[in-house]
């Protein structure tokens, strides 16, 4: 993709709190990758998490989305293959999957949560992670991005997804983070492309013509829109026909459809006695709510 503007750089504050949705990107770098996007640059999307499972001989598997000191939100389907939360690691304000510089922070997932009705392809594909040891000191390449209010809609916007996913349908992850910019469509319009309506929760986004899109390695990751000055979660890469084919715009979960249940679950998280009531995958820190 051609001639795509870096995020708006700004005078970096002090990054002593964490504020959610602010980004303070470097200078650019070249690289590439995501199907249709360019290089993203270091900091711009610092709410951005890569995680790793031993199964996959800790290798790029799936994004996540930073929402604050110990929560990163992903898609429920990433853990298909392994539900055992011990098995993962989450890696923190991660760019260059090649190189380790300091920069970024290695840490492990201490408990899963996915949402009790997913169903692939069916909607509520929407997990959330407690991470250990949570995030004390924020930096311009470790941030959080903002939670919508519950039922905040993004509907023709032009928003962006960031990750490491293959360049093309059945290629190779990227070595460097990726971006792509996407508009939200209409629910009418992704019901008219899909022949059917989307199962309640979750939006479509793309270009009809295609061309731009998600892809594997990409998905769990985020889809932001900028709203009052910050970057807002909008969406959770889930699921799509192949990658970046026309007529058939990549689905993301909706998370403003989750907000009371991203709040629950860190209620939950609070209360071990109520914690340990729920059922459970046969993993004793992965709980179903």
């Amino acid at each position: 993709m051609c001639c795509v503007p870096p995020i708006a750089q700004v005078a970096t504050p002090p990054i002593s709190n964490g504020q959610c949705g602010l980004a303070y990107p470097d200078t650019p770098a070249p690289h590439q990758r995501i199907v249709g996007g360019t290089p993203a640059l270091r900091g711009e999307f610092p709410w951005q998490v890569s995680l790793r499972s031993y199964t996959a001989g800790k290798h790029h598997t799936c994004g996540g989305i930073l929402i604050d000191s110990k929560w990163v939100l992903t898609a429920a389907h990433c853990f298909d293959g392994n539900k055992n939360p011990w098995a993962w690691n989450a890696i923190l304000g991660e760019y260059d999957r090649a190189i380790t510089d300091g920069l970024e922070r290695l840490v492990k997932v201490d408990t899963l949560y996915t949402h009790s009705g997913f169903v692939m392809g069916a909607g509520n594909d929407i997990a959330l992670l407690e991470i250990v040891p949570p995030v004390t000191d924020f930096t311009r390449y470790i941030r959080p991005a903002c939670v919508p209010s519950q039922g905040e809609k993004f509907t023709g916007e032009t928003c962006w997804v960031s990750g490491w996913g293959a360049d093309t349908e059945g290629g190779y992850t990227s070595r460097t983070l990726q971006k792509v910019s996407l508009p939200v469509l209409s629910p009418d319009t992704c019901q008219f492309l899909f022949g059917r309506p989307l199962a309640a929760g979750e939006f479509c986004a793309g270009y009809r013509q295609g061309g731009k899109d998600a892809c594997q390695g990409d998905s769990g990751g985020p889809m932001v829109c900028l709203r009052n000055g910050v970057w807002k979660s909008a969406g959770v890469v889930s699921w799509g026909f192949g990658c970046a084919n026309a007529y058939l715009p990549g689905v993301y979960t909706d998370v403003s459809n989750y907000v009371t249940w991203i709040q629950t679950v860190q209620q939950i998280s609070n209360q071990p006695g109520k914690r340990d009531l729920l059922p459970t995958s046969g993993h004793s820190r992965h709980f179903v709510v």
